[in-house]
């Protein structure tokens, strides 16, 4: 009997008594389990309280930065901007300088006899246009003006009947002058020795030393 009684009941290390199923499970975990078991169970929070913070009804704006920015890790704070470098302004360019008119001159004066125009009888001189391309220098221009037919004599073809026309003023360098002569002009009338074709012959002189620069002549038909 006494062995019989024995399996009823028994004391454990500590003296107390222990139901004589009771099984005792003894567990051994290192240092090394308890902290990666502390370490699931924490994540495992941190996941279950992200889930309930992104779903969470009473939420009025819905959580943009996701699962994976919720983490024990502080947060990386932003780059600092770089500052800004000073840069000096480029300078401007500077602007062409037209060339020297002097350098492109031809150095030469050009006299053109343009329009002739006679009355309706084509017996007088209404008025005449000429040209003068100035590609040599600066002066007042000074005009002799003729006028005669095929068979005029040689002394009247000498004779300046148009007159002599000075300008008012100088006229510009590389520039052409268009100058129309009516009023001063001397005479009017053509010659009659010959009635079917007049010519006319302009000399252009340089006022201030009478040197002549360029001589044109012209003739039109009268009949």
């Amino acid at each position: 009997m006494a062995d019989d009684d024995s399996f009823k009941d028994f004391e454990d290390k500590k003296g107390k008594k222990m139901d004589k199923d009771a099984v005792e499970i003894k567990i051994k975990l290192s240092r090394r389990t308890l902290r990666w078991i502390e370490r699931s169970l924490f994540i495992l929070i941190i996941i279950v309280l992200g889930v309930l913070v992104y779903y969470s009804p009473f939420c009025d704006i819905k959580c943009e930065k996701g699962l994976s920015e919720i983490t024990s890790e502080p947060a990386v704070a932003d780059p600092e901007p770089e500052p800004e470098i000073e840069t000096e302004p480029e300078p401007e360019p500077e602007p062409e300088t037209e060339p020297d008119p002097e350098e492109e001159l031809s150095g030469e004066v050009i006299l053109t006899i343009d329009t002739i125009k006679l009355d309706e009888n084509g017996t007088r001189v209404e008025s005449i246009t000429v040209k003068i391309d100035n590609q040599k220098k600066i002066f007042t221009p000074l005009l002799y003006v003729y006028w005669y037919d095929r068979d005029s004599s040689d002394l009247m073809k000498e004779f300046p009947n148009g007159g002599k026309i000075n300008f008012t003023g100088p006229i510009p360098l590389g520039k052409t002058t268009v100058k129309k002569l009516d009023d001063e002009l001397k005479a009017h009338y053509l010659r009659t020795d010959d009635k079917k074709r007049e010519f006319f012959k302009i000399e252009l002189y340089d006022r201030s030393d009478k040197t002549l620069l360029d001589t044109k002549t012209k003739s039109i038909s009268t009949d």
